[in-house]
């Protein structure tokens, strides 16, 4: 395995790598393939530490390559978390500061009283309206 398969076996396996173990302190060893994601194999590792209640540590290989040391704590830590928790602001869907620069709002404004409306689409057959009785669609501003 190259080193780059080493790297992104430890990003994938991330969230079941403990980056404060050290070697000595591993008991046992449990072989994955390339193809499983963390989420099989935290199971898998589970059922170890279950075996043999004095394991603290068990290093995780890849190919024959050490990839990291999962540890109980470590487990335990990251239990219902699909990886790395993410920094504030980096979750899924989450605002990022400034304008976006795909869309821009789209204003419009009644001719007659000035009432205004803002939409994130322009589609000619679904224009709003003005509020006030009788005064209609409102006008697209450029």
């Amino acid at each position: 395995m190259t080193d780059n398969g080493v790297r992104w076996a430890r990003a994938a396996l991330a969230g079941l790598i403990d980056p404060d173990a050290r070697p000595v302190d591993v008991g046992g060893r449990l072989d994955v393939s390339a193809e499983e994601r963390s989420d099989e194999v935290r199971p898998r590792l589970e059922a170890v530490f279950l075996e043999q209640p004095g394991l603290s540590a068990v290093m995780i290989r890849l190919d024959g390559q050490d990839v990291g040391i999962a540890t109980r704590r470590r487990l335990r830590e990251t239990a219902g978390t699909a990886g790395e928790q993410p920094e504030f602001g980096g979750a899924e869907r989450a605002s990022l500061p400034g304008s976006s620069q795909q869309f821009k709002a789209v204003r419009f404004a009644c001719g007659s009283c000035g009432a205004t409306a803002v939409r994130s689409y322009y589609e000619p057959r679904d224009l709003p309206e003005c509020g006030v009785a009788g005064h209609g669609t409102l006008e697209l501003q450029r």
